[in-house]
């Protein structure tokens, strides 16, 4: 029989073999707080290690993009946010989104052999339904410098009967998906290893290749869609992703225009 030890994410066990530069360089765990994002405001006015990395079993008030609520029941995903030490361009957020959202799905591609997928710019997508999602913002620390909170949930063990009903897309698990218990270290140690390797390849400015791999992951791309930017709405057909992430529509006039993830939404 389990005890409820056996199910909690214990730091030691996920460095343990952990083969990452900057990433998970170290790991605070709590069992339940408001949320991984409000621990990381916090922590960014101590000296912290760049790649810190806090986890939490349960959230009381978990946020996503746009302030929707992430629900996530405890011992059954991942609730992290990982914290960021990186001079870029604000232009460039959305990139630093794409970027984790392709790490993770290339990570669930090879580990898990699902066909994981992006709906742009941050939902974590399998056969349309929802499993994941990425939430990045830039906070300034003490020395008013530069740094980046990136928030991640998944839905590991999760069962169809602990999803929530009313949701904008359908959600699944991992395990519903892979129709298999998932150990939740393993998932987390690899998914750290995943996030280095990709923040690496944007910390040296490979920004077409992680565009490339975007566009290849996407299911927005190719889509005819009506987009709201600032109360205003186009309607298009996405073309593709620009050099800074963003989606680019080829719009009904002619005209071609490009939307930054933080600012626009998708609204078919």
């Amino acid at each position: 029989m389990k005890t409820k030890a056996s199910y909690l994410l214990r730091p030691e066990e996920i460095m343990d073999g952990l083969k990452t530069k900057i990433v998970g360089s170290e790991i605070i765990y709590h069992e339940k707080i408001t949320s991984t994002m409000d621990a990381a405001r916090e922590l960014i006015q101590t000296d912290f290690k760049n790649g810190t990395t806090i986890f939490a079993e349960e959230q009381t008030n978990g946020r996503g993009r746009s302030n929707h609520i992430w629900f996530c029941p405890k011992y059954k995903g991942l609730l992290l946010t990982i914290l960021l030490k990186y001079t870029m361009k604000p232009d460039n957020l959305c990139l630093l989104i794409g970027t984790i959202a392709v790490a993770i799905t290339e990570m669930v591609r090879e580990s898990f052999l699902l066909q994981a997928e992006i709906k742009w710019p941050n939902d974590l997508l399998i056969g349309g339904k929802k499993w994941g999602g990425v939430l990045v913002t830039m906070e300034k620390n003490h020395k008013k410098q530069p740094i980046f909170l990136i928030g991640i949930g998944i839905n590991i063990n999760t069962t169809e009967t602990e999803l929530p009903k009313k949701t904008s897309i359908l959600p699944t698990s991992i395990a519903i998906e892979k129709k298999e218990y998932v150990n939740r270290i393993s998932f987390a140690r690899t998914l750290l290893q995943y996030i280095d390797k990709w923040y690496l390849i944007l910390r040296d400015e490979h920004f077409k290749y992680i565009t490339e791999k975007w566009k290849e992951y996407c299911v927005t791309v190719g889509k005819d869609l009506i987009i709201t930017d600032n109360g205003k709405e186009y309607s298009g057909k996405v073309i593709g992703i620009s050099y800074n992430g963003g989606l680019m529509l080829k719009l009904q006039n002619g005209g071609t225009k490009i939307f930054r993830g933080e600012h626009a939404t998708i609204k078919s």
